[in-house]
């Protein structure tokens, strides 16, 4: 019996212990409670002797007051500071109302200095309006326009907020680790918005100017912590160094530094550099910068890569240019490379081009300074690695006016050497082969004096044939015989070339 009972017992147990639980699960969860609204209490006990107070009680729990000659004062609870020449406060809206000279401070946060200014106690929010100026008082930064609102933090949002619906400037002030202050970046947008004095996005005609760079774009990005800003839609950053001018332009553009150095900046989709030595163009196009100077440039991405020199235009799937003392010193390509150049015109005139390609083509360019600055540093040495193949026009040494003769050759690796920018030697490494082609000059002045007397001999139209003197017909000389003695075998790549015709191979 007594196990029975026990039993019994242990059942109804459980039965209420399930019972409870599915009511607990058909229950609707708990709404957490809302914060308790916050009135300001005004605490005007700073205000100057002059000032005048007109109290209105409007019920028990209501009242507006009305100060003038002057006010200094706070919210009772709060860490704030206002001033103004006069305010007045509507209790049951939570509005106060500032005029003239206004001041709003937190210590050690945020300043506001404007006309006219509206703060809202059940918000925390204060919108300033008229010759506005807002400081952070943490960095120095300064936001300039027409208004402003400020959202201080509070128990519920934590973060402070700053917004500038007008176009307005901002002057940040970088410190370094030491806390040291570096020269100020000027932003002018549309709009503005601050969160916690660590991110600033401004959208809306974007203009960035700092140290040597200057930038647009129609929004923006500053990341104070990282030390990061990103640019996007129509971007452009332009150094303003004289001695090393560059401008960058792409869809977006991030710029990195370190110890509120720039020292990398990246463009994506659809970007180009350019400077007066150099055009870079590619889908993407990352520019290393060495105190404050362009070092180096690499273009990678889908799509081909081109870089264009005075005398060198170089493409490949992915390109790394080199500079020494802000003058290029090399430009490495991979990937299908290819190089074309243009003769040298002091000894060579011709329309056609030289080309060198190969799986990889490194072009080595004269980095000293020399005195003609405008036409960039000479080519020294180009190297076509893998797959390689080079046309090259040889001055005549009839001068100038002459035809050059055309070089050929294929081979595993070749190296091309420049002695003030023409051609000095082509070496072949493995598996060479190739032609030279030279032009019939003594064929070409034959051609002319037989053309001459092939016109004069030629009879006029509606004239009767000359009579035949007997023994086989007359042949009718052909209009125009051929010139040029053709190569026995035209080289791969030779569609380049517009007057092979006009060359023979050198026996």
């Amino acid at each position: 019996m007594a196990l029975r009972a026990a039993a019994r017992k242990d059942s109804i147990t459980r039965d209420s212990l399930v019972k409870d639980s599915v009511a607990k699960a058909k229950a609707k969860p708990a709404r957490k409670p809302k914060p308790a609204t916050r009135d300001c209490v005004l605490d005007f006990a700073d205000s100057p002797p002059e000032t005048r107070l007109l109290y209105s009680r409007m019920n028990d729990s209501i009242s507006n007051t009305f100060i003038g000659g002057g006010f200094v004062g706070r919210c009772q609870g709060e860490n704030n500071r206002l001033r103004a020449d006069s305010a007045e406060q509507f209790q049951q809206a939570g509005i106060v109302n500032l005029y003239g000279n206004v001041t709003y401070e937190e210590p050690g946060k945020m300043q506001v200095a404007a006309a006219h200014a509206t703060y809202f106690t059940r918000e925390g929010r204060l919108y300033a309006d008229g010759n506005v100026v807002a400081t952070q008082l943490s960095t120095g930064s300064t936001f300039m326009g027409p208004s402003i609102e400020y959202y201080r933090s509070t128990p519920e949002r934590p973060i402070a907020r700053m917004v500038a619906p007008s176009r307005s400037t901002a002057r940040l002030i970088e410190k370094d680790s030491l806390g040291r202050p570096g020269p100020p970046v000027t932003v002018i947008a549309n709009r503005f918005e601050d969160t916690g004095d660590s991110l600033l996005m401004a959208w809306g005609d974007v203009v960035i100017e700092r140290q040597q760079i200057n930038g647009r774009s129609d929004s923006s990005a500053f990341d104070k912590i990282t030390q990061r800003a990103r640019l996007v839609r129509g971007a452009r950053i332009t150094n303003t160094d004289s001695a090393q001018r560059f401008v960058l332009n792409a869809d977006t553009i991030d710029l990195f530094s370190t110890e509120r150095k720039l020292d990398r900046v990246f463009a994506s989709h659809k970007a180009t550099a350019t400077n007066d030595q150099l055009v870079l163009t590619s889908e993407w196009i990352d520019l290393r910068l060495k105190e404050q100077q362009l070092d180096e440039a690499f273009a990678f991405g889908p799509g081909r890569s081109r870089a264009t020199t005075p005398q060198q235009d170089v493409d490949a799937d992915s390109l790394r240019i080199r500079l020494a003392a802000r003058r290029v010193r090399e430009v490495r390509a991979v990937g299908d490379a290819r190089a074309v150049g243009t003769p040298d015109t002091t000894k060579i005139r011709t329309p056609d081009k030289d080309v060198l390609s190969g799986d990889s083509v490194f072009a080595f360019f004269d980095s000293t300074a020399t005195a003609d600055t405008a036409k960039g540093p000479r080519i020294r040495e180009i190297r076509a690695l893998g797959n390689a193949s080079s046309l090259f026009h040889i001055a005549n040494s009839r001068g100038r006016a002459s035809p050059p003769g055309i070089n050929y050759v294929r081979g595993v690796r070749i190296f091309v050497n420049f002695d003030t920018g023409a051609v000095r030697d082509v070496r072949v490494d493995s598996a060479a082969s190739g032609v030279y082609l030279e032009p019939v000059l003594d064929s070409l002045s034959d051609t002319t004096a037989r053309r001459d007397g092939a016109a004069r001999s030629r009879p006029r139209s509606g004239s009767p044939p000359p009579p035949s003197t007997g023994g086989a017909p007359a042949r009718r000389p052909p209009s125009v015989p051929p010139p040029f003695e053709r190569p026995a075998r035209e080289p791969v790549g030779a569609g380049t070339v517009s007057t092979l015709s006009a060359y023979r191979r050198r026996p």
